[in-house]
């Protein structure tokens, strides 16, 4: 792979992009977080704010992002530097670094998916009770075979991003549309379950009188900014590598569209046949299960375990989670890579120093129940961070000369109009809002999680701005 600045590959067409942005954004949000939040905010009616979130969050923020990459062709630091100015090329810093700190730990959970993956297909996971579900898991994580798994989580991701553009769009070609069969697959089986209509029901069952919650408006914006990618600056990377003439108003639409029709898919494989098997407590089950493990390492394999052909779904879920998750990990650790590349180091060590930040820093998430939990709670907050950084880089850049120059120039059928600059400031209000609640809430639990989070942003921060200048005069021209 060529890392000339001037002349950097491309991906080969308009369908692998999109294909290899899914595979950015799907990940076990969609699979392992989303089910959670759909009981949790009562069914059908958490699906509107989530739904309306895809086009009043996620999908601008991927167009900022798909615009930012394809123009400056740089990553976040380099990016920011070109487009909101020198000065503020830190923020830029911060969106890569916080991206690559959640790497360390999301390596972790992709190892799990390996290790789950491996188990369906050895038969480890057929007809299981409840109470061996959750031994199984409890027995796994946090424990050097975790760690072994998360290393070999990081290796499989580095290979592809070892061979480059190529190598990462083979694998999206290849996942991302096995996954989909896989999920449509199960959802067809599911849905020929016996009562599996009360699934579907709880699906479409709206409670409009629950929307004056401002709870579940808030859980919608922060799944479809989870689940998307938006603000990961993930696009951005991955846009460095567009062809010159991709348009950056619909691939982000299809990618955010895809990323939603995906959920869908799981949401009608799950609630069916959590449903069917134990109708009487399907919602607090699929809700209400506690630690990390949640729905996917610990109901389905006690569901699938009760069920006729459940060690086939066994087999094709652990298989699309694993995918899934690998997909989401090489566009970290590529990110990840480019951010050092970006400083004239070669993609090769560049990519090492990446894998060794990964297996390092993620290593106490793999051994440490705790440690997890801190890092999967703060990082998640920076995202709002990070998302807010990308308005301010487009309103600093001018919001319609951003639109005009960077959008409208290779917009195909639909271009940006005058309503730009007021959707900007809509975006900013709604990530205050979200950081604010988010501020809230932690002093709702106690000032443990607050301090811990202000000191790991203010770190960051402050040493991103104090090493701004000199990394400036270091990056490629």
């Amino acid at each position: 792979m060529n890392s000339s600045p001037t002349s950097p590959p491309r991906f080969s067409s308009k369908l692998a992009m999109i294909l290899t942005c899914m595979g950015m954004a799907v990940g076990t949000g969609n699979i392992w977080r989303f089910p959670r939040q759909v009981a949790q905010y009562d069914g059908g009616t958490f699906l509107i704010p989530w739904f309306l979130f895809l086009f009043l969050w996620s999908v601008p923020l991927l167009m900022i992002e798909l615009g930012a990459g394809q123009y400056a062709r740089r990553g976040p630091f380099g990016a920011f530097a070109k487009i909101a100015g020198p000065k503020f090329a830190w923020m830029g810093g911060f969106v890569s670094l916080c991206t690559m700190l959640i790497m360390c730990y999301y390596a972790v959970v992709t190892g799990w998916t390996l290790k789950y993956a491996i188990l369906a297909w050895s038969g480890a996971l057929n007809q299981i009770t409840a109470e061996t579900s959750v031994q199984i898991f409890d027995s796994f994580r946090s424990t050097p075979q975790a760690l072994l798994f998360h290393w070999i989580a990081l290796g499989l991701a580095g290979f592809f991003v070892w061979r480059g553009t190529k190598g990462i769009e083979w694998l999206n070609k290849i996942l991302i549309p096995a996954l989909i069969l896989i999920l449509v697959f199960g959802a067809v089986n599911a849905l020929m379950l016996p009562n599996a209509n009360l699934g579907l029901g709880y699906l479409t069952d709206i409670h409009w009188d629950k929307l004056a919650k401002p709870g579940h408006w808030i859980a919608g914006l922060t799944q479809s900014a989870w689940s998307t990618g938006a603000g990961w600056g993930l696009m951005l990377t991955y846009a460095v590598y567009a062809r010159d003439n991709e348009d950056p108003v619909t691939t982000p639409m299809a990618t955010g569209s895809g990323n939603n029709g995906i959920e869908l898919i799981v949401a009608l494989l799950i609630f069916p046949a959590v449903f069917s098997l134990m109708a009487d407590n399907a919602t607090t089950l699929v809700g209400g299960t506690s630690g990390k493990g949640g729905i996917a390492f610990q109901v389905i394999p006690m569901l699938f375990g009760q069920m006729s052909g459940g060690p086939l779904l066994n087999i094709l879920f652990f298989t699309g989670l694993a995918f899934a998750a690998l997909t989401s990990l090489v566009a970290m650790v590529e990110l990840s890579t480019r951010f050092f590349m970006d400083f004239k180091i070669s993609r090769e060590k560049a990519l090492a120093i990446a894998l060794a930040m990964g297996a390092l820093l993620g290593a106490p998430s793999a051994l440490s129940d705790r440690i997890f939990d801190d890092q999967d709670f703060i990082w998640a907050i920076g995202l709002i961070v990070s998302g807010l950084f990308m308005i301010f880089m487009v309103l600093r850049f001018g919001a319609q000369r951003f639109a005009d120059e960077v959008l409208n120039k290779n917009a195909g059928l639909i271009k940006i109009g005058a309503w730009f600059q007021p959707l900007m400031f809509l975006l900013l209000v709604q990530g205050l809002v979200l950081l604010i609640w988010w501020m809230v809430q932690l002093t709702g639990v106690g000032t443990e999680w607050l301090v811990s989070c202000l000191i790991q942003f203010g770190l960051v921060i402050g040493i991103l701005v104090a090493a701004n200048s000199s990394l400036v005069k270091h990056l490629r021209d």
